[in-house]
């Protein structure tokens, strides 16, 4: 491998596939030119380790920053792992029952569900979807592998404010990010998709100007923070674009390998 020149580091959904769950054909060449020319690949992903995208496999990627900076892998190695053991989850849960929040809860080593919120049409098309991945877990207090991690919710913004609160009281302390729609993604405090950034451009010894974050939504802000250039996705919402260096066309217009191209990471005669 040639000497590291910088790190990119990529959402997936609305970035490396379009909206409609399409790869565009210009989007694995790019990346094969960037790793050749010494740049790190790195997957940033709300997602938790059970659900990793194996459509993925087989790309050039280095790494993955998963469930929001709360689990990092590089070329095989776990640099950070953060979950809570099944007492501390349990105490977790009676926080959510007692809110009465729909929750499911997003482990690595399942998708969690709960009885309360089983009819909430939202927590209803998570369940038949993470059933159709073979994911699909119902809460025991007597599973071991029932570890928090991080969570969605499907709430209004006071209930969601006195979740942080009593989870910051409990020792435990969640952040919830507006997904729109009453749908709340609730990540550990002191992680994120920026915190995950950081620790391995430290490790690495990557600047960050040298670091570049290609995103689409609002759980990527905080990957825009944290990257020396950070590059918003055609689709994204006006919000997202405004606070990004650049904004590059939609996935499916070819988003990626033009902002590659622009920002000298690739060149025409890399992928022609």
């Amino acid at each position: 491998m040639p000497e590291i020149r910088g790190m990119v580091f990529f959402d997936i959904d609305g970035t490396i596939f379009d909206d409609e769950g399409k790869l565009p054909d210009s989007v694995r060449p790019a990346m094969e030119a960037a790793r050749g020319n010494g740049y790190r690949l790195i997957i940033n992903t709300g997602r938790t380790l059970c659900n990793q995208d194996r459509r993925l496999d087989g790309f050039p990627l280095d790494g993955w920053i998963m469930g929001c900076g709360t689990r990092i892998l590089y070329r095989g190695q776990t640099l950070q792992l953060m979950e809570y053991e099944l007492p501390a989850s349990l105490r977790l849960r009676d926080i959510v029952l007692e809110l009465g929040i729909p929750t499911v809860w997003e482990c690595d080593t399942g998708i969690y569900f709960d009885p309360l919120g089983a009819t909430d049409p939202a927590v209803v098309r998570y369940r038949e979807w993470a059933e159709r991945h073979g994911i699909c877990r119902d809460i025991s207090a007597q599973d071991p592998e029932f570890r928090a991690v991080k969570m969605f919710c499907f709430a209004e913004e006071q209930r969601m404010a006195e979740m942080e609160k009593r989870t910051a009281g409990a020792g435990m302390p969640y952040y919830a990010i507006n997904r729109g729609s009453g749908a709340w993604e609730v990540v550990p405090c002191g992680h994120s998709k920026g915190t995950g950034i950081d620790l391995l451009r430290e490790r690495l010894g990557v600047s960050r100007d040298c670091c570049y974050a290609f995103g689409d939504s609002t759980n990527d802000m905080t990957m825009f923070e944290h990257a020396g250039i950070s590059i918003a996705m055609g689709n994204a919402p006006e919000e997202v674009k405004a606070v990004c260096s650049f904004v590059t066309e939609r996935p499916e217009h070819d988003g990626i390998s033009r902002a590659m191209r622009h920002f000298g990471l690739i060149s025409c005669s890399d992928i022609s």
